[in-house]
Parts: structure tokens; sequence; C-alpha cells
């Protein structure tokens, strides 16, 4: 059993808490800000009294918190799949644990699912291997230039297709519709990317190259940041094709 610090408390550092302390780790939360009652200040957090301490802070916070812990035996990591493991170079033992997945309070994860990209200082890396498959049953090594590669991917493959999901959303709301009438047309769109490669599944007016169709549409939208952004996909889809 490792004694855990976990430096902030929001979508990550709440799933990361819940998940090492069922594989029987000691965790204690801390935050520059306490807001409940279980959470401790960061004006107490002796790092020599912890096995790690995980930065769950914004990634433009890393370095500064960094910074600020005392140097000690702890291995220091933090969580961001943007930011290079040499923001925590101040600790001779450190690294990073970037978990692949959206998190939300309001929604569980199922950790057992989502790989864990890890990477070490040379004091550290072992260590962090034996801790992190300790909760996960996929832990693998990427360098931070990797990371920083892979976390683009995840950009685009989550936050901007959410972000056409809310588009989308504020369209059906004209009608008097929610997000769940067109529920099966996302769930097919996604079940066939996953069975035949999104390079193979995409469908609709771009990829038809049905001008008629995609001029009606951009005289529907008189939002014209919306306009754009369809001109946009719709060349970025031929030319991807």
């Amino acid at each position: 059993m490792s004694k855990v610090a976990i430096i902030g408390y929001g979508n990550v550092g709440y799933h990361l808490a819940n998940r090492i302390s069922s594989k029987r780790h000691e965790v204690t939360i801390f935050s520059r800000t306490p807001s409940d009652d279980f959470i401790l200040s960061m004006d107490d957090l002796d790092s020599s009294a912890f096995d790690f301490i995980i930065l769950t802070v914004p990634d433009d916070k890393i370095k500064e918190v960094s910074d600020s812990l005392d140097v000690s035996e702890a291995i220091v990591l933090h969580t961001s799949g943007a930011n290079a493991i040499s923001d925590l170079s101040r600790h001779p033992k450190h690294g990073v644990v970037y978990p692949l997945q959206t998190f939300s309070k309001t929604k569980e994860v199922d950790f057992t699912a989502i790989p864990i990209f890890v990477e070490g200082s040379e004091e550290g890396e072992k260590d962090i291997f034996t801790f992190v498959r300790s909760f996960s049953n996929d832990v693998r090594l990427l360098t931070s230039t990797n990371r920083s590669k892979l976390h683009l991917a995840a950009v685009f493959a989550c936050n901007f297709s959410n972000h056409m999901f809310h588009l989308s959303e504020k369209l059906l709301a004209d009608l008097e519709m929610t997000f769940q009438d067109i529920l099966p047309l996302v769930e097919e769109t996604f079940r066939k990317a996953i069975e035949l490669n999104p390079s193979r599944s995409q469908t609709g007016p771009a990829i038809r190259e049905d001008d008629e169709t995609i001029n009606q549409h951009l005289e529907m939208l008189k939002d014209e940041q919306l306009k754009a952004l369809y001109r946009m996909i719709t060349e970025s889809i031929q030319k991807h094709k």
C-alpha cells in the first residue's frame, strides 16, 4: 500500500482518488482552496509523508505547483496529456500518468478499460509502473513528445466531436427537438467508425460532393461563424477522402 497525495479535486482528481483508494492505497486530497471538509490545504502538505504526489491541476499551473513543493523522496506526477515531464524536473523522482479518457464527476468511469500512458525519470519510472499497474490493466510507456501528439488526436476525437454534438443540439432546439431524437444516428455513427474505421465510414453531402444540398445548408445557416465552420469541415472531408 502506498501513501498518495492528490493535489486538486476536479474531474480527474475525483476519479483518480476514488480508483486509487479502492485499490487499498491511502489517499489524501489537497487544494489551494479547500471546499470540503475532507480536502486539506496545500499549506498542510508534507511531501516527505507520501510515496506519490499527483498533480491534477490545470496545465498552466503544473510547473508552478511542482516548484512550490518541497523536494523529497516522494515521486511527483502530473496527469496532463499536453505538458512535458520536464515541468516536474525540480524533483529527482518524477513522471507522468496520463489516463486517456474524458472525465466528469457525474459519470462513472471504468478504469479497467482505460489505457494509461506513463513516463518517468530514470530514478522513478520502475516504481511508477508498479504503482499504476496496481489500479490499471493497461499501462503503456509514451514520451512527452508522442503523448502531446496523442493528446492532439484525442482533442479532435473527443472535444471537437462533442462540440459538434452541442451545435447539433442547438439546431435541434429550433425544431423543439432534443439531442435524444438523433441518438440512433449518433450511435450508429460511432458503431460504424469502430467497425469500419472512420476513414471508411464517412457519409453525407460533403463526401458525395452534393453541391446542391451543401448550398442549401449554407443558406439556412444565419450565424456567419457556423457557416464558415460548415464550409471548412466540408472542404476538409473532401480533401481527406
